[in-house]
């Protein structure tokens, strides 16, 4: 499957998905809004709402993309995937929690960030550490002290 349609088959799988959220599953699970705060509902429809906003903006670049090379003319030849593309994501992802419980969020996250950015192939240093240090650091501080979630 070329890229290009692998690409518009996801986005319209996450505008379908976000649809059934915001039309049927949100609304059907939440509890009924006592009348104070914001409602339970609030949360979950922003960030439907934002993978909707995403998935359709994709879709448009990528119909922009397709018209531009039937403009030109130009066939691309698309590389199939390498077979271990795909666990060497999810392996660091699915070890991930079992190091949280076991080092804490702080030292399993920044590992975590280290692994993927290696899988992706970034070699500089100073991105390697900032990349992973201040996004842990960030969310440990946004969780431990601004909403008092305890962190492991």
């Amino acid at each position: 499957m070329p890229a290009s349609q692998r690409d518009i088959t996801g986005y319209c799988i996450v505008i379908l998905c976000s649809l059934a959220f915001l039309l049927w599953l949100i609304p059907g699970n939440m509890p009924e809004h006592p009348g104070y705060g914001i409602p339970a509902s609030l949360l979950p429809s922003v960030a439907a709402l934002c993978m909707l906003a995403l998935a359709l903006a994709g879709l448009f670049r990528c119909y922009l993309t397709l018209r531009k090379d039937s403009q030109t003319d130009k066939s691309r030849l698309f590389l199939p995937a390498h077979p271990l593309h795909l666990p060497v994501f999810i392996l660091p992802c699915a070890l991930l929690m079992p190091a949280m419980s076991h080092a804490g969020f702080i030292p399993a996250g920044i590992a975590f960030m280290i692994i993927i950015q290696l899988a992706c192939r970034q070699r500089r240093p100073l991105i390697l550490v900032a990349v992973a240090v201040a996004p842990v650091l960030a969310v440990y501080a946004t969780m431990r002290f601004a909403l008092g979630v305890p962190m492991p």
